[in-house]
């Protein structure tokens, strides 16, 4: 006997009856295939778990294939319970062994001891009926198959008769399908050579006659050509000696034009000079605030500048312009019989400067709108209702202009950046739902004809890329308006709109909803600025021992350096402080300068092109509780607590934007440490955004 194989999966024996019928039906498919019920069913039937009747129900019903017969067997095995499921795996033990491993796990064997529902000579009677049952199967099976071979030898004999029969079949007819196309290609050729012989004489006498006929029109069209051109010529002769005539009148208008203008802008210039120095004395406050506020200047184009006078009430009505701050603001169309045509003013002029009086307390303003935005130019040449003078320059860019509105490449002239100093939510007609400090970038101060609204778009955080459009409230004709606190000091955000209640306890403001800001693009690594000032003194060596960071030191004999070099003193009176070129020298290593200096260093670095990344450290009483003693440098957690108290009002007079860390994001010193990596991070990747510096 074979030595016995070690069972590689789970007794049956020791199974419950749900655990044997689930290990059957998650192999309910691989069954219903690979088994047939007639080789299962004298097994089935000498244990007990189906009838005869059982049997012919399964075998004799018509209407079921092969793979339901399996079906419905299982589902008649699966009344018979634990037994049931025991017979069936044991049958797939002798007839299908290869299924009965892959569905137990185990390896098939004939031992008595593991068939549990049979005896043992029951068994061997099985067996032996088994066996004999398929010795004569196998017999069979051989007499037939002899039978079939001798079948196939003279089937396949035949068949090589046939094919060599079909092959000289094919062949003969093949021969005959060559010799009929010879016969035709033969007659075919004959036909041709009739045919071209016949089309060839007769293209001959056609080409002669279209030659003929086409001689002759040309000989027409050569002598009526002849008769035009010297009429041409002799009409050419006598324009070219009207225009000789009208030449030399030109030229002649032409310099008594050019010595009278230059007669003129030299007493214009005179005249300029004079009118500057008058109204320097003026105060800046008589003109409109957006009239003097700082922005990006337009493209100059140097040029001859005309100057034109005119008495007029409104001129904005004789006249339409376009462009802005970025392209300039030129003439687009003007009123026919106006005051304006009639003094020579045409589209494409760019509207350089604009002198009038203005209404509002009388005085002479003198208004450059060469880098106004659309918004301001319309305002300005709207206070024209009488006697005003304009400086033009002749069309420079006009077309270029048109065609980019054309072609829907730009909305309008205008281009500038700002920052919103105040929180917007969106609107129904397309506005913008903007936040504190977000960054918008105007491409249109007067879409679609309105007053109030400006044409924006949200700027990438990281990258000079317009994100979202819309419209944001210009605030020209209403501010927002809050009544302040008494607190000290004077953020440039908030300007005076109302000077009578100079008695009363509090004073009205006005919150400056934007600010204008340019973009700048600082190098890999910026310099990094921790407040408040007693946090940061603490966290500054912990910075520098990173890597990428180098703590910025001292320099000696503070008294021999300029005072633009030095950012702070070390000590008052002292000779150590730091300098511009101690953080230019962290610099130039590609590192981050960890600065231990105060908020009065950010100006200086920002006018040497230096942006430091500014983070405000929020403290709370919890979080001061948690730094010990050591940890804040021998400072109290009151001293703490009033620094970061003082400082923060500062930040908002900075010319840039800082970041603010929530005290609820940090515990302890391990935790903040780690959320200053990933802001100093952050902060690295964004584009800076800085107010122009008008100190």
């Amino acid at each position: 006997m074979a030595e016995e194989s070690v069972p590689e999966g789970p007794n049956l024996k020791e199974l419950s009856e749900e655990e044997l019928w689930e290990l059957i039906n998650d192999n309910r498919h691989r069954i219903s295939l690979g088994v047939r019920p007639c080789i299962l069913f004298p097994y089935l039937r000498q244990v007990k778990v189906l009838t005869e009747v059982d049997e012919d129900e399964i075998l004799s019903r018509h209407n079921l294939t092969n793979r339901c017969m399996r079906t419905y067997m299982l589902d008649l095995l699966r009344t018979q319970g634990r037994n049931g499921a025991i017979a069936l795996l044991e049958g797939l033990m002798i007839h299908y062994p290869v299924l009965y491993t892959q569905v137990t796990g185990r390896k098939p064997s004939t031992e008595p001891s593991r068939f549990s529902l049979i005896k043992y000579s029951e068994l061997t009677e099985y067996l032996i009926r088994a066996v004999t049952g398929m010795q004569t199967e196998l017999q069979e099976a051989r007499n037939e198959a002899g039978k079939m071979s001798a079948r196939c030898s003279s089937l396949e004999s035949e068949v090589s008769q046939l094919m060599e029969h079909e092959e000289k079949c094919s062949h003969l007819q093949t021969e005959n399908e060559r010799l009929q196309r010879h016969l035709e290609v033969t007659k075919l050729k004959d036909e041709k050579c009739d045919l071209y012989i016949r089309y060839t004489a007769s293209i001959e006498e056609k080409s002669l006659l279209n030659q003929t006929e086409a001689l002759s029109l040309q000989v027409q069209q050569l002598s009526l050509d002849c008769k035009m051109q010297q009429q041409k010529s002799i009409v050419v002769q006598s324009q070219m000696k009207e225009l000789q005539a009208e030449r030399d009148q030109a030229y002649q208008s032409r310099d008594d034009a050019q010595a009278m203008i230059a007669r003129i802008l030299a007493e214009k210039d005179t005249l300029r000079s004079q009118l500057v120095e008058l109204q320097e004395a003026v105060s800046k406050s008589s003109a409109p605030p957006f009239l003097v506020r700082s922005r990006p200047k337009a493209i100059r184009v140097n040029g001859r500048v005309l100057s034109l006078s005119l008495q007029c009430e409104a001129l904005l009505s004789q006249l339409s312009v376009v462009g802005g701050n970025k392209s300039g603001v030129f003439v687009h169309q003007v009123t026919e019989g106006s005051a304006a045509h009639a003094v020579g003013i045409s589209p494409g002029a760019q509207i350089v400067e604009l002198q009038v009086r203005y209404e509002q307390n009388s005085r002479a303003l003198r208004m450059v709108l060469e880098d106004s935005t659309l918004e301001e130019a319309t305002w300005a040449l709207g206070q024209v209702t009488g006697f005003c003078q304009l400086s033009l320059r002749p069309r420079q860019n006009y077309e270029a202009l048109l065609q980019q509105l054309q072609n829907s490449t730009m909305s309008s002239g205008d281009s500038f950046y700002i920052r919103v100093n105040l929180s917007l939510p969106a609107g129904a007609s397309g506005t913008l739902a903007v936040s504190c400090n977000d960054i918008l970038h105007v491409t249109n101060t007067r879409p679609a004809g309105t007053e109030d609204l400006w044409q924006a778009s949200q700027v990438h955080p990281c990258q000079l890329l317009d994100l979202h459009s819309g419209t944001v409230p210009n605030y020209y004709q209403k501010a927002v308006r809050i009544v302040s606190t008494g607190r000290q000091g004077r953020n440039p955000l908030w300007v005076s709109v109302d000077e009578e209640n100079t008695n009363g306890t509090e004073s009205c403001v006005t919150l400056m909803p934007y600010t204008l800001v340019t973009p700048h693009f600082p190098p890999v690594c910026r310099p990094i600025l921790l407040l408040p000032t007693i946090l940061g003194r603490m966290l500054e060596k912990k910075l520098a021992s990173w890597q990428g960071f180098q703590l910025c030191e001292p320099s000696e004999h503070a008294a021999r350096l300029q005072r633009s070099e030095v950012l702070e003193e070390v000590e008052p009176g002292g000779n150590q402080c730091y300098t511009l070129q101690s953080v230019e020298k962290v610099m130039k290593k590609g590192l981050h300068c960890v600065l231990p200096l105060g908020l009065d260093c950010v100006r200086r670095l920002h006018r040497s092109e230096i942006y430091p990344v500014i983070i405000f450290i929020g403290v709370s009483a919890r979080n001061a509780r948690k730094l010990s003693k050591l940890q804040r440098g021998g400072q109290t957690e009151e001293q703490l607590l009033a620094c970061s108290k003082s400082e923060e009002p500062l930040l908002d007079k900075l010319p840039c934007l800082y970041h603010s860390m929530a005290p609820d994001s940090w515990c302890d010193q391990n935790s903040l440490l780690t959320s200053l990596r990933t802001v100093i991070w952050e902060e690295q990747r964004k584009v800076v955004w800085v107010e122009p510096d008008l100190w």
